[in-house]
């Protein structure tokens, strides 16, 4: 496991996926870039993120020291 230094001790780093779909809530369309429909002069109003983020399963409990 990949580990970083955070004030003197080393933290697990947690790798994620992060996936987002831009979508135009009227139309449906879905859009690659924020570049892409703001260059459609579509109203922010009309647009729609949704984020989804995997990560891998944590255990919660850990013994400590």
């Amino acid at each position: 496991m990949d580990t970083i230094k955070h004030n003197g001790k080393d933290v697990p780093v947690v790798h994620a996926e992060v996936k987002v779909t831009i979508k135009n809530k009227k139309t449906g369309a879905i859009y690659k870039t924020n570049e892409e429909w703001k260059a459609l002069n579509i109203p922010v109003e009309d647009i729609q993120q949704d984020v989804l983020v995997k990560v891998p399963k944590l255990d919660l409990l850990a013994k400590t020291k």
